[in-house]
């Protein structure tokens, strides 16, 4: 796929990626609803890197940083991991607690008991989407340094000879790539949405049920 190629396939999922963000406030505005809770603030911060990882996943699609396209897919996918943690806790105060003071969540334990570790709640995701896992692990990839980054720099190798390249333009080959990248960032997009949407709802029936009873 050449890069006009690329650049007109890529003007959809931007596009897609854009009105995703334009929801934002008013998921805010739904989870805060007429009250505040401490849990509010956790929700509200996942969202706001929703956010910030939205715009500069766009950016990053539009200089074909590959690398960083990566690690930002990552940072969108622990973004759902952790805001699920918040559902599957045995205590969802400590985790929120956990969040807010920069602590780990990794020995606290789910309503089965397991300790919410990175790959426990890779797996938990599955529910979501049975890739999550596979998808989560490529990504680590473009996090740690590994096979990602050798074969970005490998132009080419026949008869013993390696041609590479250190700094320059991506390789035109790696186009598929970056929009599969977008595809899947759109998509667990969305499932932090649906979890946020379940807060939203979950506030509207307590203000209705406290709207009632000062009635």
């Amino acid at each position: 796929m050449d890069n006009a190629t690329y650049y007109k396939e890529l003007e959809t999922r931007v596009a897609v990626i854009r009105e995703l963000r334009r929801q934002c406030p008013s998921f805010a505005k739904g989870i805060i609803g007429e009250t505040l809770f401490k849990e509010d603030l956790f929700f509200c911060a996942a969202l706001d890197r929703n956010v910030q990882l939205s715009e500069g996943f766009i950016k990053l699609l539009q200089q074909r940083n590959l690398s960083c396209v990566g690690a930002l897919l990552r940072m969108q996918m622990d973004n759902c991991m952790r805001t699920y943690a918040a559902f599957i806790a045995a205590n969802k105060d400590a985790v929120i607690d956990c969040i807010i003071h920069g602590k780990k969540i990794r020995d606290l334990a789910d309503i089965d008991g397991k300790k919410m570790t990175d790959a426990h709640l890779k797996k938990k995701m599955s529910a979501f989407n049975t890739s999550f896992p596979d998808v989560y692990d490529k990504a680590s990839g473009y996090v740690h340094f590994s096979d990602m980054a050798f074969y970005q720099t490998v132009v080419s190798c026949n008869d013993n000879i390696i041609e590479w390249q250190i700094g320059q333009a991506l390789q035109e080959r790696f186009n598929p790539l970056l929009l599969e990248a977008a595809d899947a960032f759109i998509h667990f997009t969305k499932i932090h949405y649906k979890m946020l949407q379940a807060v939203v709802d979950s506030k509207q029936r307590y203000d209705a049920l406290h709207e009632a009873d000062a009635d």
